[in-house]
């Protein structure tokens, strides 16, 4: 007879996607992992895999999050104006992050994807599926006279997810605003008119 399991899938996978994100893959082992989702071994390797897997798919939910707030980038309105907004708003997530973890997917590439084709595939998608809208929007920023054309769309949106990158690693190491700022200030001036 099958038993039941007594836990709540998506709350123990945001346990485990939370410990992977503080500790990294390797510094999180199977122990931290049964403690900070409350089950069993068992139920861990039965429902997930196993811990290669499980943070697997916690890069997925968490990949999964992160694209849901560029929604915003597809929105109506003047394009520089969201773009704007939206690369503040992205730099004090890292200002006001007390824990300095940066981005669990920028995490994982550097500490697992020169070694681990699953996980590099999966950084890779979030990275393409992030420059998409924010090519999206640069496009539409070119059109409309909003942005200039020396460069194209698709060249801009790989620079801008890599300052974001960027902004996530060297905030780990000083999350300061007054050394962040000029970061997004300098980057959105590769926007601007002939």
């Amino acid at each position: 007879m099958a038993r039941t399991k007594c836990f709540n899938r998506e709350e123990a996978l945001e346990k485990a996607m939370q410990a992977f994100w503080a500790k990294g893959y390797e510094a999180t082992s199977v122990q931290d992992l049964v403690e900070c989702m409350g089950i069993n071994r068992g139920s861990l390797y039965d429902t997930f895999g196993d811990k290669h897997r499980l943070f697997l798919e916690a890069l997925d939910q968490y990949g999964t999050g992160a694209l849901l707030r560029t929604d915003v980038l597809r929105g109506e309105g003047n394009p520089r104006e969201i773009l704007s907004r939206f690369m503040y708003v992205f730099m004090q997530k890292q200002v006001m992050d007390p824990k300095r973890r940066g981005c669990f997917m920028t995490n994982a590439a550097v500490e697992l994807c020169s070694r681990d084709d699953e996980c590099a595939e999966r950084v890779r998608v979030f990275f393409e599926d992030m420059e998409d809208a924010l090519k999206e929007l640069i496009a539409r920023g070119q059109r409309e006279g909003t942005f200039n054309t020396k460069r194209d769309a698709a060249s801009l949106a790989s620079f801008f997810v890599g300052v974001m990158q960027g902004m996530r690693v060297v905030g780990k190491v000083n999350p300061d605003e007054a050394v962040l700022r000029p970061m997004v200030d300098v980057a959105l001036t590769v926007l601007d008119g002939e």
